[in-house]
């Protein structure tokens, strides 16, 4: 296992990184298989799923090395198992709880892994926000996309991409605030966190919102205060110049 500090920067042990690999494999082979896809379709949407958000990311960063093509011992472990999970789909349909804690978990893992080296090679505060989050979810979006289905991380759901882009938010945070960077692994608690949150209390986010009305509504109150506003201040100066004018005037001898 690689120590956590390397220069100065977080770096994620190896075989963490291999579990959030692993286990995207698994949840994109499960996608095909629930499509009735085939066994070709299975591994590649599988190592789609795993390896996209990392693609992505290095892709922007145009750093050296890619990290899908570092260790191909990992590719072929992959396909192992999305082979394994299309002929033994049945093992995976009865461990939902397990399977969902392990997605939160490789979702930040993730995060981490994409706003820590988006930090290692000097990207701003901001940067290192978008590479995270994008890097969690990336994956999932691009195997949705390959179906022909709108990505899960567009639509009402519970907090996924939200989750990814909270745990990215504090990695940024800590990181930039000169905390220890070990600390900054909180950032996998925060998307572990967020993910059961927004389940327990049914949390998902707004499909559809128009704020017009209320905006509409708002400017028209203000309107009509400003308005009265004015008439009152008008009348206000007409009572005290009718005020001062004197009611006689004195007569000259």
């Amino acid at each position: 296992m690689e120590q956590l500090f390397s220069d100065g920067v977080l770096t994620v042990p190896f075989g963490a990184d291999f579990f959030s690999v692993a286990v995207g494999v698994i949840t994109g082979a499960m996608f095909a298989c629930d499509r009735k896809l085939d066994i070709v379709g299975t591994i590649v949407l599988g190592l789609m799923t795993a390896y996209g958000g990392g693609i992505i990311r290095d892709l922007l960063l145009q750093d050296d090395g890619v990290y899908f093509m570092e260790h191909p011992s990992v590719i072929l472990i992959c396909i192992g198992l999305a082979v394994f999970v299309f002929y033994f789909r049945g093992l995976f349909r009865h461990s939902g709880q397990l399977l969902f804690f392990a997605d939160a978990l490789s979702v930040a893992l993730f995060a981490l892994a994409g706003a820590n080296k988006a930090f290692a090679c000097g990207e701003g505060f901001v940067m290192v926000v978008i590479l995270g989050a994008l890097t969690s979810v990336g994956g999932g979006a691009l195997r949705d996309i390959s179906v022909g289905e709108t990505p899960g991380v567009f639509q009402r759901s519970n907090f996924y991409a939200v989750a990814g882009f909270g745990g990215a938010l504090v990695f940024a945070a800590m990181a930039f605030s000169g905390a220890p960077l070990v600390l900054a692994a909180a950032c996998v608690f925060a998307v572990v966190f967020l993910r059961y949150l927004s389940v327990y209390f049914d949390g998902k986010t707004a499909d559809e919102a128009d704020l017009t009305p209320k905006v509409s509504r708002g400017a028209r109150a203000a309107k009509d205060f400003c308005a009265e506003l004015f008439h009152r201040a008008t009348l206000h100066r007409r009572r005290e110049s009718v005020a001062r004018v004197p009611l006689f005037r004195k007569r000259k001898d």
